[in-house]
């Protein structure tokens, strides 16, 4: 699949590459402003996401908005196959989402000053251009600096109402002739607003002495209350909390985007049928899906089809939903990736946090290498399945498998991603209830701050660190989570 550079060619739909004459309109200002997007820090280092709208703008600019659907786009800037099931792989619509509102983070933010706007409405992918009015374009129809009017929440009276304030900041009352300097007003109305004045002076020095004593109180308040919750944060976040909060920090940041990817529990149905575990380069192709011989396999046709479909388990989604409400979070580069459509370059520039073993998420078999505790899947029964320990010290075993069914094991391991740019979490088990037990443990600060103060470097990062779990089975749910062995790497 080619990219989309910005002066030379982008890809045409997969039968052909089209060549773009440039020069003929790249100084339109859509294409400018769709450049100065892909190269914000709204977009981080998304190459797909900047192929997206790259992708939209440039068919749209050429009139060739008939190629801006989500078939096509699956195509071109994802490289699926002609024809692919856009209901099974929902790639594009996840994308969308996050690009609209990636391109709103930009004009709220960095693009806070751009003349001219961009939206992907929802429910298609064709870009809208717009304006943004300035000051001296404004309509009566608009409401008056400061006050935000959503169309689809205001109601025809909010709006007039809305209107009629703004007609009032832009009319002086009273009325006043300015050629006669003096007030339209009667005097008879003057007399009026005269008395009226006098009687509001009394109630506006109440009200005043009122605002003025509860102000002096919120201060006595503040100046007794404040230093005793500092003390009182300080005293709660100054060890565990603290240790997981600076783990936190270097997964979740403002400079790249942080994919969760939960296990592909449809592959595991599958591997009764494939060999057993699927390598990454056939689950990326589809293939460990096409290329099997199941004729002699009753019910093979529909097994295959359930290994088609998107599950994963309980276990992954609290997780996920725990990391989700995490303060350390950042939502609008916080990206949940279904295994099957995560791409090799999110784990070269983004941060990662791969749930599962590498029978679920093969995205795993990419850093077993690098790793003292890996996966060790055996299709056959003349050798266990386990957690292997490459290097095993004194007193330690060489696998960590179940033969006992009331006792699993989990995984922890933290180190670069592939560039070196980022981190990656991986977090797994050799069943639900071992990626359970690491998911409690790492999500456990007090469990965690001894080995976080081990691993912690002077710079205040941390060292690749691996850690194996164990933990009790009881009907396919870990208890009490305990560390088994650990790695951290030297400094």
């Amino acid at each position: 699949m080619q990219t989309l550079p910005s002066s030379k060619v982008v890809a045409g739909p997969a039968s052909r590459t089209t060549v773009i004459g440039v020069r003929d309109w790249m100084e339109d200002p859509r294409w400018q402003l769709a450049m100065r997007i892909a190269a914000s820090k709204s977009l981080g280092r998304s190459r797909l996401m900047t192929d997206f709208l790259l992708y939209v703008v440039d068919r749209h600019i050429r009139d060739r908005s008939d190629e801006i659907t989500e078939q096509q786009i699956g195509v071109v800037v994802f490289g699926r196959t002609e024809g692919y099931d856009s209901n099974e792989d929902n790639i594009v619509r996840s994308y969308a989402r996050n690009l609209r509102k990636r391109i709103e983070e930009y004009f709220s933010g960095e693009g806070s000053d751009e003349g001219l706007r961009i939206e992907i409405p929802r429910g298609g992918y064709i870009p809208v251009f717009s304006t943004r009015p300035t000051e001296g374009a404004r309509t009566s129809k608009e409401p008056a600096p400061g006050i935000h009017a959503d169309d689809d929440l205001l109601t025809s009276g909010t709006q007039a109402t809305l209107n009629s304030v703004a007609f009032q900041r832009e009319t002086p009352f009273p009325h006043r002739d300015q050629s006669e300097g003096r007030s339209l007003a009667s005097s008879d109305d003057s007399a009026i607003a005269s008395r009226l004045k006098e009687r509001r002076l009394p109630l506006r020095r109440a009200l005043g002495l009122t605002i003025l004593c509860a102000s002096i109180s919120l201060l006595l308040l503040a100046v007794l209350f404040v230093p005793w919750r500092r003390l009182s944060i300080r005293s709660y976040a100054s060890s565990d909390q603290a240790a997981s909060h600076a783990l936190w920090t270097q997964i979740f940041s403002n400079e790249r985007d942080t994919f969760l990817v939960p296990s592909d529990d449809g592959l595991i149905i599958m591997q009764g049928l494939t060999e057993r575990p699927v390598p990454l380069a056939h689950y990326v192709d589809g293939s460990f899906r096409t290329k099997l011989k199941t004729d002699l396999i009753p019910g093979a046709p529909e097994i295959l089809k359930l290994g088609g479909r998107r599950y994963t388990s309980v276990v992954d989604l609290n997780f996920v939903a725990h990391l989700a409400q995490l303060d350390e979070v950042v939502p609008a580069h916080m990206m949940v990736r279904y295994a099957r459509d995560l791409r090799m370059e999110d784990l070269r520039y983004g941060n990662a946090i791969l749930i599962g073993s590498v029978e679920a998420n093969p995205w795993i078999e990419l850093f077993q290498p690098h790793m003292n505790f890996r996966f060790s899947i055996n299709a056959g029964s003349d050798k266990p399945s386990g957690i292997l320990n490459s290097h095993p010290r004194a007193g330690e075993s060489e696998i960590y498998g179940t033969p006992n069914p009331d006792h699993t094991y989990g995984l922890i391991a933290y180190g670069p991603n592939l560039t070196s740019t980022g981190h990656v979490l991986i977090v797994g088990g050799l069943n639900t209830a071992g990626t359970e037990a690491a998911t409690t443990l790492l999500l456990t600060p007090s469990l965690m701050m001894p080995i976080l103060h081990r691993a912690r470097t002077a710079h205040g990062g941390f060292q690749p660190f691996e850690l194996l779990i164990g933990a009790a089975n009881v009907a396919t749910n870990a208890s009490a989570p305990q560390l088994v062995l650990e790695r951290i790497a030297p400094p």
